[in-house]
């Protein structure tokens, strides 16, 4: 069974063109991207706005100026990630891919309310991406050397969200 490793981001702030969250590769391991999900953590009153990102691979890559965040290990023993960069603002270099473009209401949720912003609040709602946990005929997405995965919103400067990225540390 391979490591596996949640990176979690919490109450970040959208950003028009922000890095929301990310994970560099410029190690020799391979990182298999699991899941990725959003919860709404928006406590305070706020002026909803539809953000709207993008869930980005890039190749060639780097990353100038994240804010590193570690991530947690599912098992306390295994060993400690190398030469892998995780985190959230910064920029991004290397060639993008698109993988998912998302919409995001950002407003804050409510105890009695039924709308959109209420059901962020579910974690199985706010999957962004998921390569089928259990079933061996799905790949998940892969970082080779020098390859990145990136949460970028593109749209929408309101909210704070919690941002989630299970994913695996594998030697090939």
């Amino acid at each position: 069974m391979a490591n596996t490793w949640t990176l979690l981001v919490q109450g970040k702030a959208f950003s028009a063109g922000g890095v929301m969250a990310g994970i560099l590769n410029a190690g020799a391991r391979v990182l298999r991207i699991r899941r990725i999900g959003f919860i709404n953590y928006q406590t305070a009153a706020v002026t909803g706005v539809l953000c709207a990102g993008e869930i980005r691979r890039y190749t060639g890559a780097g990353w100038t100026t994240p804010t590193s965040v570690s991530p947690f290990p599912h098992d306390t023993t295994d060993s400690a990630l190398v030469s892998v960069t995780l985190g959230h603002a910064g920029t991004p270099t290397g060639t993008p891919t698109v993988l998912r473009r998302y919409q995001w209401s950002s407003d804050e949720p409510a105890v009695s309310g039924a709308t959109l912003d209420e059901w962020e609040l579910l974690p199985v709602l706010g999957l962004l991406w998921d390569a089928g946990f259990g079933d061996a005929n799905v790949q998940p997405l892969v970082l080779r050397t020098n390859e990145s995965l990136m949460i970028v919103n593109t749209v929408g400067a309101a909210g704070l969200v919690d941002i989630w990225i299970e994913f695996t540390d594998e030697a090939s």
